[in-house]
C-alpha cells in the first residue's frame, strides 16, 4: 500500500512573509472568505510519513461573514493540510505565528470524484503572510519565512531533479554539470538560518545525489542518515528515508544471507535477535533509526508475500512494547491498524450511511447477525447480474444471513430509482454522506465482498460472491 508525499504544485504563488524558531508553542490560522460561510475547515497533518496516516489538529467554523481563525499547538514546524473539496491545501506551520491564508475558489468533488478510484485532489500551497506572533518571539525577515523559502527552493530544485533522474536512465551523466547544479541550489540560501530548511534542502540535494549521481543507498546511509537526527516531521528526509530503505530487509537477506534473516522474522519472530543482527551493520546502529526502519519494513513486508503476516505483526507488537520512543510506539499502533483494519479477526471500519428511505443505518445495528457487506453500483453489468444471484441467496438464507449493499453512485436519486424499479429485499446504502469508506474498505472493484460475524468481526475479507459459491461457504462456517 504505497503512499507518497505529496508533489507540490505551486498554483498560488505569492511572497510570503514571516516566521519564527519557537519551539512548542501555538499557531494561529486566519483568513476570510465568503464562499466558505458556513462551512467548517480542519487542519490535519500526518501523525508518520510511514503510513501517512491523517490526524486532525484543528477545527474552526467559517462564520456568516466570511471569517475564520483556527488555533493549534505545535511541537516543530510541521507540514499541516486541509482537505477543501478538490484541493489539498498545505503549508508550513511554525510554532509561535499567526497566519494569514488566502484559501483557493470553492471547487467542491462531485459524486463521481468520490467514487472514482483514481481521483487525485490537486495540491496546492497556500497563498499566507505571517500577520504576528502568539507570544514573545522573533520574526525573522520576508525573505527567511519558511514556507517562501521552501517554495523558491523547489522552484530551482524540481527542474534539476527531472533533468538528472530521467537522464539517469538513459544516459551518462556529466558529473561536473550535477556538482554546478548542487551548488547553485546551495548558493541562493547559503545565509539561512532555519533549521527545518536547511534540513530540507539537504535531504533534497541528497535525493537528487542519489538519482542523479547514482550514489548507492548504503552510502547515502552513511552521508545523510548515520549519526544524525531522525527528523520526522520534514517531508524531504521522509522522502529519501523511504526510498532509501525501501525493501531493506530483503537488500540486507542478499548481503548477508548467513545471518538467516528470513527466519528470525518469519519462523522465529525474535524481536531481540533481529535488533542483534541488524546492530551489526554500522549504519544501523542509531538506535532511533535503527527502529524507524523496523517500522517501515514490518509495515511492507506485511504485504509481500514471502513474509507471514502475522510475524509482522507479532514483530511489531514487540517493538511496541519494548521501545522507549514515545514517537515509535505511536507510530507502531498506526502501521497495526492499518494492516489489520481488513484483516479476518478484526474489526472492519465503522460507517453510518443513509438508506433510500432517507434513514441513517449504522454498521453496529447489525451486530449479533451475520452481514454479507458488498459495493456495487446501480449501472455495472456485473453488479446488476449478481443482483438477481443476492435475491436467491436472500431467500435461501433468510433468517440467517444480512445482506447489506453500499451503493457507489453518482446521486443518491439512483440509488431510489433502482429501489423503486426492483424492490430488492434487502437493505441499500448510498455511499456519499461518508465517501471515506471506499478507502476505508480499500474498493478497487465492482462488486467486492467482506462477510461480518456476529460479533463485529470480519470473517471473510474478501468474501466468495454468491456465484463463487458463497452460500456453501457460509453454510460450512456456520457448521464450525
Amino acid at each position: 500500500m504505497d503512499k507518497s508525499l505529496p508533489r507540490t504544485m505551486m498554483l498560488l504563488v505569492c511572497l510570503l512573509w514571516g516566521s519564527g524558531s519557537a519551539q512548542g508553542a501555538r499557531v494561529k490560522i486566519t483568513g476570510r472568505s465568503l464562499e466558505y460561510a458556513g462551512d467548517s475547515l480542519a487542519f490535519l497533518s500526518y501523525s508518520n510519513m510511514i503510513t501517512f496516516s491523517e490526524k486532525e489538529i484543528a477545527s474552526c467554523v467559517v462564520s456568516d461573514s466570511g471569517v475564520f481563525e483556527c488555533d493549534l499547538a505545535l511541537e516543530e514546524p510541521t507540514l499541516i493540510f486541509s482537505h477543501l473539496g478538490v484541493y489539498n491545501c498545505f503549508m508550513y506551520a511554525v510554532p509561535g505565528m499567526v497566519y494569514k491564508i488566502r484559501l483557493p475558489r470553492k471547487r467542491q468533488k462531485s459524486l463521481a470524484d468520490e467514487a472514482n478510484q483514481f481521483f487525485e485532489e490537486t495540491s496546492v500551497h497556500l497563498s499566507l503572510k505571517v500577520t504576528g506572533t502568539t507570544g514573545d518571539f522573533a520574526v525573522p525577515s520576508n525573505d527567511e519565512e519558511l514556507n517562501f523559502l521552501i517554495h523558491a527552493f523547489n522552484d530551482y530544485f524540481y527542474p534539476y531533479y527531472y533533468k538528472f533522474t530521467v537522464n539517469a536512465y538513459t544516459e551518462r551523466i556529466d558529473q561536473k554539470e550535477l556538482k554546478d547544479a548542487v551548488e547553485n541550489l546551495q548558493n541562493p540560501f547559503k545565509d539561512i538560518r532555519s533549521p527545518f530548511f536547511s534540513a530540507y534542502m539537504d535531504y533534497r540535494i541528497g535525493l537528487l545525489n542519489h538519482y542523479g549521481n547514482q550514489v548507492s543507498n548504503h552510502q547515502i546511509m552513511e552521508d545523510y542518515f548515520l549519526d544524525r537526527p531522525v527528523r520526522y516531521q520534514n517531508p524531504a528526509y521522509m522522502e529519501l528515508f523511504n526510498e532509501i530503505f525501501n525493501d531493506f530487509f530483503d537488500r540486507f537477506n542478499e548481503k548477508y544471507p548467513k545471518r538467516n534473516l528470513p527466519v528470525i522474522l518469519n519462523r522465529d519472530k525474535d524481536y531481540a535477535g533481529l535488533n542483534e543482527i541488524l546492530i551489526r551493520d554500522a549504519s544501523l546502529r542509531n538506535d532511533s533509526l535503527r527502529e524507524l526502519v523496523l517500522l517501515k519494513e514490518f509495515f511492507g513486508g506485511s504485504y509481500d508475500q514471502k513474509n507471514i503476516r502475522s510475524s509482522m505483526l507479532q514483530l511489531l507488537d514487540s517493538l511496541q512494547a519494548n521501545t522507549t520512543i514515545d514517537l515509535h510506539r505511536n507510530m507502531a499502533r498506526d502501521i497495526m491498524l492499518e494492516i489489520t483494519r481488513l484483516l479476518p479477526g478484526y474489526t472492519p471500519p465503522d460507517f453510518e450511511l443513509y438508506d433510500h428511505d432517507s434513514t441513517l443505518i449504522h454498521l453496529s445495528d447489525f451486530h449479533g447477525e451475520y452481514i454479507y457487506l458488498i459495493f456495487c453500483n446501480s449501472f455495472s453489468y456485473y453488479c446488476i447480474k449478481e443482483y438477481e444471484y443476492l435475491k436467491v441467496l436472500q431467500q435461501r438464507l433468510k433468517g440467517r444471513l444480512n445482506i447489506l449493499t453500499i451503493l457507489v453512485d453518482d446521486s443518491f436519486q439512483s440509488m431510489q430509482d433502482l429501489m423503486k424499479n426492483n424492490p430488492y429485499p434487502w437493505t441499500f446504502l448510498h455511499f456519499s454522506n461518508q465517501p471515506q469508506v471506499i478507502d476505508d474498505y480499500d474498493i478497487q472493484t465492482y462488486p467486492s465482498y467482506f462477510l461480518i460475524g456476529p460479533e463485529g468481526k470480519l470473517i471473510l475479507s474478501p468474501a466468495p460472491s454468491p456465484a463463487e459459491n458463497f452460500e456453501a461457504t457460509f453454510r460450512q462456517l456456520q457448521i464450525q
